[in-house]
């Protein structure tokens, strides 16, 4: 998973609207109340030209953006934007290897 890009924006921003007119047919809103430090967001799941993407929008004016990029294998639950905010790190899923039994 990596920061594609962040922003402010300036303007009133629908998300929806916004991926439709930028060709994304699949998407949807994980979460719409996260709470960061007295700032709430929206987390939205969309794919966009074949991959999977993550966006969080602030809901209070001026609208901060965050766009982030999920490669395959990547795996992403709404805590791991809260521990983006909190440390400015991403944080990276850890494989769980098992061994089989008899062997």
């Amino acid at each position: 998973m990596k920061l594609m890009q962040k922003g402010i924006w300036r303007k009133k921003l629908d998300v929806a609207d916004l991926l439709e007119r930028k060709g994304c047919c699949e998407f949807t809103l994980l979460e719409d109340k996260f709470s960061f430090r007295g700032e709430m967001f929206e987390i939205w799941w969309y794919v966009y030209e074949g991959n999977n993407h993550i966006l969080a929008k602030s809901k209070r004016y001026p609208i901060r953006l965050y766009f982030f990029l999920l490669e395959p294998g990547d795996l992403f639950a709404v805590n791991d934007f809260r521990i983006y905010l909190a440390t400015g790190k991403l944080k990276y899923p850890v494989a769980t290897y098992y061994k089989k039994n008899g062997g």
